[in-house]
């Protein structure tokens, strides 16, 4: 999850593997997969910086758990042991950020 603001100053943590675009137009929008929208203090410059440091965190992660040798994942598929069976879109836990746009 990636902390943003609301407008009135409060926090809220959105799942960036949800976030379909980010558009300023001047205030930050943010349109979800539903077609929800959050408007945001930050700027989409910002959202997105934190978007990525937030796959390449997930990333590391997911690296740090293979086996170099084997190339495989260890752990025995229980994502409450962290071997990062849930922690992406992707098989390899990453997200295609094709799909990511900033207007």
């Amino acid at each position: 999850m990636i902390p943003l603001t609301r407008p009135d100053g409060s926090t809220l943590l959105v799942n960036p593997n949800r976030i379909e675009t980010v558009e300023q137009t001047p205030d930050t929008v943010i349109t979800l997969a539903d077609g929800k929208k959050l408007l945001v203090r930050e700027s989409a410059a910002e959202v997105s910086a934190r978007f990525l440091a937030h796959q390449r965190a997930v990333h590391a992660m997911s690296e740090g758990l293979r086996d170099p040798a084997e190339g495989e994942a260890t752990g025995d598929g229980d994502p409450a042991e962290g071997d990062g069976e849930a922690t992406g879109e992707g098989e390899d836990g990453t997200v295609d950020l094709d799909s990511f746009a900033i207007r």
